[in-house]
């Protein structure tokens, strides 16, 4: 047995046996996911379990306080950010701002990786929303959330911290670098899709590390773009996957109307639209 499937064997079975903790989605999240799925559930409640997570807290009134939700008035205390924020949006901002939130690695090998994926993954996200906008700008996409659309790019390496994990666990046989970009490449797709699931995801989420590298081939045109399709295009454009014989590309979106021009990543108001999420990520 090779070391790859040795090592995709081990998080497998902690997977199955409910002895796996993954990093990435922390207690208070994991809280707000179960607490919003209460109808009983009011802002007060939520209020009192985030509060307990200091850092969530700041990232959830400085997101209420951006451009991103349109805030004017600024929120000074986490009540207002919640309730500027709204019930319906919670649950789903939150799980994306706690998603880097990963262990703090001990090995210097893997804490490496570990910045490397909190990058690729903000990176991602913040395209995403980007990407959503402008489609929405246009008409298009009107089942797409951009709320979603930023935690679908969160997600979509997640298969990439369960890895990390077990190489700064057993770093003597996993810490190596080529080992652990080989993992990434080999099994982290399917590896996220299997978590992602585990952790009760909606289906339409559950699929986006699947596509994460090559795109959805059955995409018809734009009428037809999911968060797959967003999430590839995102990590296309900002340089997170290549393109390959197997892969839809930057210009097929373009064919399919995804996006409309083939400057749409270079032209200044799209930049500053991602710095300024990338920013709020950060």
């Amino acid at each position: 047995m090779s070391s790859q499937n040795a090592l995709y064997l081990l998080i497998d079975e902690r997977l199955k046996r409910d002895e796996l903790k993954l990093p990435g989605l922390p207690e208070t999240a994991e809280q707000v996911r179960n607490a919003t799925m209460d109808p009983d559930c009011n802002l007060h409640d939520l209020s009192h379990i985030i509060q307990q997570d200091t850092v969530l807290s700041a990232r959830l009134i400085r997101l209420a306080n951006s451009a991103y939700l349109g805030g004017r008035n600024k929120a000074e205390s986490l009540m207002q950010a919640l309730t500027r924020i709204g019930m319906r949006r919670i649950r789903t901002l939150a799980l994306a701002m706690a998603m880097e939130q990963v262990f703090k690695p001990d090995n210097d090998i893997v804490k490496m990786f570990s910045e490397q994926f909190i990058k690729e993954s903000r990176e991602i996200a913040a395209a995403s929303v980007v990407i959503t906008q402008d489609l929405q700008r246009r008409g298009i996409g009107h089942r797409l959330h951009q709320d979603v659309s930023l935690l679908a790019g969160m997600v979509s390496r997640i298969g990439v911290a369960p890895i990390l994990r077990m190489a700064n666990e057993f770093e003597d046989s996993f810490a190596n670098p080529s080992f652990i970009n080989e993992c990434i490449t080999q099994f982290s797709s399917a590896l996220g899709s299997n978590i992602l699931s585990y952790w009760q995801f909606t289906p339409n989420l559950v699929q986006v590390p699947l596509h994460f590298h090559k795109g959805r081939l059955e995409l018809d045109d734009a009428i037809t773009v999911n968060y797959c399709d967003i999430v590839h295009l995102a990590s296309l454009l900002t340089g997170n996957a290549q393109s390959n014989k197997n892969s839809v590309t930057v210009v097929e979106y373009q064919m399919r109307g995804i996006i409309k021009t083939d400057d749409f990543w270079q032209q200044e108001a799209v930049q500053e639209s991602y710095r300024q999420m990338l920013e709020l990520l950060s």
